[in-house]
């Protein structure tokens, strides 16, 4: 037994209500379970129960054994006083508030249904990747619906902290902070940590003043890379070089080191070089571009803000010195879906929400819809179970839903576990 699914099955009242009794057989009626409390204290806060015929209104501890009560000290600690229930698995011994006087029990080991239990422990011990797949077929249409909306929601609010820590750091600079977001996202996912180094060490505020010179917004991501390092052939590169040298003295720059770049087992089109030489051209083509992600309304055209051809020299080089095939040199449609779900639609959809604009939100959400599901061992896993999501809203859901529920057996608090816990069998 453990204590998350007592608090669940608190939460939830997974037993019979009317029957409740106290261990030493007063009755008990929940008028309102109390607030489930995830720091330090008591389990649950204000709660209101009437026991006999005397309303409580207090606190709820729960733990496994009644004796873990004075195994945590709680009848030293204050903090605890105002318990009015201690609600366990076994009650193997009386305790004490801190002020000496006796608390209520609930014992729970011979109310919660067994196969509620039987489930809950099947979830648990499942040595499956998702450990609801035998049963997942049977959980509530409804349920899955409404789940999947508060899972897109989760997975855009976790990043806020990310983000709203770099506003500060940029002092509310949304350009800044778009920058330095779709640099991490270029490098998804081995070449992740040296583009974001790569953003902080080269502000934006500098590339836009170079704005109108693709070869010097070159030179300054590709010298800050530290890619331009050492004995070079091409002109281009030695033109590039010399570029570098003078805007580094110029803005005392300090480039990151270029070893921290992987090459290996990466195609070419994917080469940090040529990414950089992408990023150039687009930033040399569009002058704030998070405003324009904002005033974009259409999936089309903001594909068309990133398709943008390098300069001549990247249509016959993946890297510097080192001649290719004859190419255009435009970013791929999929690697642009995967910046517009990965970078533009959080930031969008967290501007919204920082600046009250609500069609902003919704413009996110919508964004999402109009994308395509992604294809990736998570989602194929997903459909395997007959699970197939209909575009890029749903496919971010059960990403969310597998890395935060299924990986980590939080069962109990996933909206499709809960249904499949609660329910008997169908």
């Amino acid at each position: 037994m453990t204590e998350e699914f007592l608090h669940y099955a608190w939460k939830h009242v997974l037993f019979d209500r009317s029957k409740l009794q106290t261990t030493e057989g007063k009755s008990i009626e929940i008028i309102h379970g109390g607030l489930h409390n995830h720091d330090a204290g008591p389990d649950f806060f204000n709660a209101k129960l009437k026991i006999d015929d005397t309303i409580w209104a207090g606190n709820v501890e729960i733990h496994i054994n009644s004796s873990d009560w004075n195994k945590h000290k709680h009848q030293n600690d204050t903090a605890y006083k105002n318990v009015i229930l201690h609600v366990v698995w076994t009650n193997d011994a009386e305790i004490l508030l801190p002020g000496g006087y006796p608390v209520h029990a609930l014992e729970l080991k011979d109310i919660i249904p067994a196969h509620v239990i039987t489930k809950y422990e099947e979830f648990k011990t499942s040595a499956k990747r998702i450990p609801c797949e035998n049963d997942i077929h049977l959980a509530n249409e409804l349920v899955w619906l409404s789940w999947m909306d508060r899972l897109v929601a989760e997975r855009l609010e976790r990043k806020t902290d990310i983000i709203t820590t770099k506003l500060n750091t940029s002092i509310n600079d949304w350009e800044e902070v778009f920058y330095q977001t779709l640099l991490r996202n270029l490098g998804n996912p081995i070449n992740t940590e040296p583009f974001e180094r790569l953003a902080r060490s080269l502000p934006y505020k500098i590339i836009a003043k170079h704005r109108p010179n693709v070869n010097e917004i070159e030179a300054l991501l590709l010298g800050q890379a530290g890619l331009l390092e050492g004995t070079f052939k091409d002109g281009y590169a030695q033109q590039l070089q010399k570029e570098y040298k003078y805007l580094k003295h110029k803005y005392s720059l300090t480039p990151i080191d270029k070893s921290e770049w992987k090459f290996m087992r990466i195609r070419p089109p994917h080469f940090p070089s040529f990414r950089l030489a992408q990023l150039a051209a687009i930033l040399n083509t569009h002058g704030r571009l998070f405003r324009l992600m904002t005033e974009t309304t259409k999936i089309s055209d903001i594909i068309k803000l990133f398709t943008v051809k390098p300069s001549v020299y990247w249509q016959t080089h993946y890297r510097l010195d080192k001649q290719s095939g004859k190419t255009e040199g435009l970013m791929g449609k999929q690697t642009i879906e995967m910046i517009i779900i990965n970078a533009i639609v959080p930031l969008l959809f967290i501007y919204g929400k920082t600046t009250d604009k609500e069609d902003i939100c919704e413009k996110a959400l919508k964004i999402l819809h109009s994308i395509k599901p992604e294809n990736n061992t998570i989602i194929k896993k997903w459909e395997s179970l007959n699970i197939k999501a209909a575009d890029a809203y749903e496919t971010q859901a059960l990403l969310q839903l597998r890395k935060e529920y299924c990986d980590k057996r939080r069962c109990v608090y996933c909206a499709v576990g809960h249904d499949l816990l609660k329910a008997k069998k169908r």
